[in-house]
């Protein structure tokens, strides 16, 4: 029978490997998702840059072919008319892939919290097993009752709070 390699999923190795795997394609996740979404900006950049050409466009050929103001004003009209409308469709897009692009990073987002909670499960499934682990686990427990009476006596202890207030409006602790 062959043994079991330490890099398999079940064994400790093998449980960091996933961890890393989870890590590292998290961040390619997001990395995608970046150019996604600069893909989309430029794309969009794009066309306002082609709708203010062909707004100058317009305004060059308004001036080429008016014999007055008035004839200008009513040219220049139509530019602004086309502009706007341009403009509005343009804006629209951009709030639609601003929507687009939020859902899409939060279910990236959950995605990648997901994978990476099983990888680092998995992980410390391993990690508890491990011989080196238990000094480890005994000091982490020891921090918490500490913590955790800390918390407790800062909590119980309001009235000594007050007599260290009393004491430092007083002169301090020596009356000075």
């Amino acid at each position: 029978m062959a043994a079991a390699s330490p890099f398999s999923p079940g064994a400790p190795f093998g449980a960091v490997f996933d961890s890393y795997r989870a890590s590292t394609s998290a961040a390619l996740q997001w990395l995608v998702g970046q150019q996604e979404w600069r893909e989309r900006v430029l794309k969009l950049e794009q066309r306002r840059i082609e709708r203010d050409r062909e707004a100058l466009n317009g305004v060059i050929e308004s001036l080429r072919t008016a014999r007055d103001w008035s004839d200008f004003a009513v040219a220049t009209q139509s530019v602004w008319r086309e502009y706007l409308g341009a403009s509005a469709a343009l804006w629209q897009e951009g709030a639609a892939a601003a929507m687009q692009g939020a859902s899409t990073w939060s279910d990236t987002a959950r995605d990648v919290t997901q994978q990476w909670q099983q990888a680092c499960a998995g992980a410390q499934a391993g990690a508890s097993n491990a011989p080196g682990a238990l000094p480890m686990r005994e000091w982490m427990n020891a921090f918490e009752r500490a913590m955790n009476s800390a918390t407790n006596g800062a909590a119980g202890s309001s009235s000594g709070a007050g007599r260290a207030q009393r004491a430092s409006a007083g002169g301090g602790q020596h009356g000075h």
